[in-house]
């Protein structure tokens, strides 16, 4: 896949708890929110040596909500959780793996 077909043309918050991104190459994915709170791999979520998961799933709550999105840069987005979490930077080349992994 080339990085053009990576890029996101629209990212749309849904109801009750999905994001939906149509990326350039025309393919859809929807994501739960809690699906994306699980894949978040920031420093307090996977160690950065090793890569283990630090997050228990059981310690997030069904109900998860994506409350606030932000760009960063031209290579992803940060995602602010319903549960106060919003550190984990999700960068384009990384949701669409995580489409691939589901």
């Amino acid at each position: 896949m080339d990085q053009a077909s990576r890029r996101p043309e629209s990212i749309e918050l849904l109801e009750p708890a999905h994001l939906m991104i149509v990326w350039a190459d025309g393919f859809e994915s929807i994501y739960t929110h809690r699906q994306l709170r699980l894949a978040c791999e920031c420093a307090r979520c996977v160690d950065e040596w090793t890569r283990a998961p630090l997050l228990e799933p059981a310690a997030v709550a069904e109900d998860v909500t994506v409350v606030g999105m932000q760009p960063t840069g031209n290579y992803g987005v940060v995602l602010t959780f319903s549960d106060g979490h919003g550190t984990g930077i999700y960068t384009f080349e990384r949701l669409r793996a995580l489409e691939a992994e589901s």
